[in-house]
């Protein structure tokens, strides 16, 4: 799992990723949402898009990089407690100090590694992930349970706020043999 720091570096600076999906050294994962070139089929009737009916990039892509950089810039004014705002990139370069000051590590690292899965996914880096909708959490019971099941490292995780899981301290994560046990505790 990546610390803070470096999923912050991943989404501004370089995409360096960790020892089990490695990213390139290229640039930023935001940078890379807010210059992915537009990805659309042509007219069903055949023939060309009429000129400048196309905007320039993947309106998804852009959606999501404007989301985190305002998410980005609002965490940051909470953690510093003003209202005074940054450009988005220094914004998200001040929240690990601006975590570790509000003695909030954890939280926001969990909202910052979504970000950073999200863009992830956005890009076409990674899979999405799945609702496994039979399954109970085995922490919080609740049907909150969603996971990934990449070939080297097939996982799930509660996304329920409320869920804490003895063993992790947050939401219940799943992997290996735990990640069999809750296959395991189907609703029915």
């Amino acid at each position: 799992m990546q610390t803070l720091d470096d999923l912050v570096r991943d989404l501004v600076d370089r995409f360096t990723g960790d020892e089990h999906h490695p990213g390139d050294g290229g640039p930023g994962l935001i940078h890379r949402l807010d210059t992915l070139g537009l990805r659309t089929r042509q007219p069903a009737t055949g023939g060309h898009a009429s000129p400048g009916s196309r905007p320039p990039t993947s309106l998804e892509a852009v959606s999501w990089s404007q989301r985190i950089k305002t998410e980005a810039i609002g965490l940051d004014m909470r953690l510093r407690q003003s209202a005074r705002t940054q450009r988005w990139d220094r914004a998200l370069k001040a929240i690990p100090p601006g975590a570790e000051a509000a003695e909030q590590v954890s939280e926001v690292a969990r909202i910052v590694g979504r970000w950073h899965g999200t863009v992830l996914t956005v890009l076409g880096l990674r899979g999405p992930s799945v609702h496994f909708r039979h399954a109970l959490c085995l922490a919080c019971g609740e049907r909150t349970v969603y996971g990934r099941a990449d070939d080297d490292r097939p996982r799930a995780w509660c996304i329920n706020d409320g869920c804490e899981d003895g063993d992790t301290g947050g939401p219940a994560r799943y992997e290996g043999s735990r990640l069999y046990l809750l296959t395991e505790n189907r609703a029915s």
